[in-house]
């Protein structure tokens, strides 16, 4: 099978011959843009081997002002398909998705939250106080943050049916939001929710395949995300204390990806025989259900690729009944 012929049996609930890899990491600042950006991307998935194809999103969302308070929420704007910052992306993606006709290109989507985070970033003092401005700002004057709110699920859907028509057939939504010492269980049910299935609404009207929705940061609470619209679920389990088995449980009919930790795991730290043990344990315990073997969260940049391509080879073996063999090619 290729990559695509793989992803798309296990989402159909179909034989693979083998689990199928998902892994990305963020590139050096040289390599964000243009064709800088298309060639490292090519040369990451042929090297690592991964499976699903993740285009980096490293355009942030434009603010050119500060958001000191809540009315300065109003000054944030919505944007069509032809503004530059999306414009650009989708030029990247068109790019790789024409030279990567075996595999699934999937395109990233910072969500309503983390791109409202983005808008903040000229705030002074934001790496200690800014991130919880957004919230503040919500709970004392709601109406200008809930413009700035529906204006950003605007913009993001007009990005998610640019990325479908520049060759994406997956969606990455980074839904932030969930944490539970951020946003309430309300809060998030009446502000965050609706736009977040709308943008993911969205992306599969426009002809997307599939929808991975990442939730991501420490004490996620993962009850909040159980019934949007998406095909593969993946989730910090360090970080949320939610094991790869109850996350699972949590979304029936969905696709778990992970069970490797993005920071300690033997992906990381080990060694090769670390390695095969740790993921013939995820594998065994899964028992044949459909899964994508990935981690909790964006990889170190300094991770070697062919670290990366180790899984894969485990995987083959493990498939076929082999034994250990050198996990490296030479």
């Amino acid at each position: 099978m290729n990559r695509k012929e793989r992803v798309y049996a296990v989402l159909q609930g179909e034989a693979a011959d083998r689990v199928p890899t998902g892994f990305w990491m963020h590139f050096p600042a040289g390599a964000f843009y243009g064709e800088s950006a298309v060639r490292t991307h090519l040369e990451y998935f042929a090297q690592s081997r991964t499976d699903l194809c993740k285009v980096m999103t490293e355009y942030i969302y434009p603010c050119d002002h500060s958001i000191l308070n809540a009315g300065d929420w109003r000054q944030v704007p919505a944007y069509t398909a032809g503004a530059p910052f999306i414009e650009q992306q989708a030029q990247i993606i068109r790019a790789i998705a024409g030279q990567c006709p075996d595999a699934p290109v999937v395109a990233t989507l910072h969500g309503v939250v983390a791109s409202a985070s983005h808008a903040l970033l000229g705030v002074p003092g934001y790496d200690t106080v800014g991130r919880h401005a957004q919230l503040y700002h919500l709970r004392t004057d709601p109406e200008p943050v809930l413009h700035a709110y529906r204006n950003i699920a605007a913009t993001l859907r007009e990005m998610a049916r640019a990325f479908v028509r520049a060759g994406a057939e997956g969606i990455y939504y980074a839904a932030l939001g969930g944490e539970r010492d951020g946003f309430s269980d309300e809060e998030h049910a009446q502000y965050i929710a609706p736009l977040d299935k709308q943008i993911l609404e969205a992306a599969y009207d426009a002809g997307a395949r599939f929808v991975i929705l990442h939730m991501c940061k420490p004490r996620v609470a993962l009850k909040r995300f159980t019934d949007y619209p998406c095909d593969i679920v993946n989730w910090g389990i360090r970080e949320s204390g939610v094991s790869l088995w109850d996350g699972a449980r949590m979304f029936p009919g969905k696709v778990p990806l992970g069970g490797l930790d993005n920071r300690h795991s033997a992906l990381i730290e080990g060694d090769d025989d670390r390695l095969e043990e740790e993921i013939l344990d995820i594998l065994s315990h899964l028992q044949g259900r459909p899964f994508f073997l990935g981690s909790d969260c964006t990889l170190p940049g300094s991770l070697p690729y062919r670290r990366i391509a180790a899984v894969a080879r485990i995987c083959e073996r493990y498939a076929a009944g082999g034994k250990k063999e050198m996990m490296y090619e030479q």
